[in-house]
């Protein structure tokens, strides 16, 4: 779901990953977030080298995900949890988490990954913003926030269309997050 821009998937997928793995009681903080992370991106070890608490650009990420194939997509997350998926995004861009992805030799488009747990309101949001690896944006306005009305609201370029199977899966995703 993160390959394909999927914020709202993504969002379903942590909050069914959160009930399997956080026990009744437990307090959601960024610490069981990493957890609930671990567990839904488990997959992507299989095509990712996937570091966490990372030290790049001017600060540290929680988790960037490096492709084997250098010329995939490198994923970069950042988690807040009762903050916003924006100050997620907007921290990997002030710390520039992604500055030396090119020196390193990865030339795949890269994807910007924030999401926010609200402890009171038990939700997910989730922004993603796509670059490619001149750092242009291809995609920006793509966030996902739960509503309070109907529980789901997507607000992005295109409108969402639950039935809408025009998502087409690459070789090398699978049923999972990523």
């Amino acid at each position: 779901m993160t390959l394909n821009n999927n914020p709202e998937e993504i969002c379903k997928i942590l909050e069914k990953s959160h009930m399997a793995i956080i026990r009744p009681g437990d307090k959601m903080d960024h610490g069981n977030l990493k957890r609930v992370i671990e567990f839904a991106y488990f997959n992507a070890r299989i095509h990712y080298i996937v570091n966490e608490e990372v030290s790049e650009g001017k600060g540290i990420s929680d988790f960037i995900f490096y492709p084997k194939n250098k010329r995939q997509k490198v994923i970069i997350i950042e988690l807040k949890v009762n903050g916003s998926a924006k100050q997620a995004i907007k921290q990997i861009h002030q710390k520039k988490y992604y500055i030396d992805l090119k020196n390193k030799g990865y030339t795949g488009n890269i994807l910007l990954v924030g999401i926010n747990i609200n402890k009171k309101q038990k939700s997910c949001s989730c922004k993603i913003e796509e670059y490619d690896n001149e750092l242009k944006i291809l995609i920006s306005d793509n966030e996902y926030l739960p509503n309070s009305e109907n529980k789901k609201q997507l607000i992005s370029d295109n409108e969402y269309l639950p039935n809408s199977k025009n998502k087409r899966k690459t070789d090398q995703e699978s049923d999972g997050i990523y």
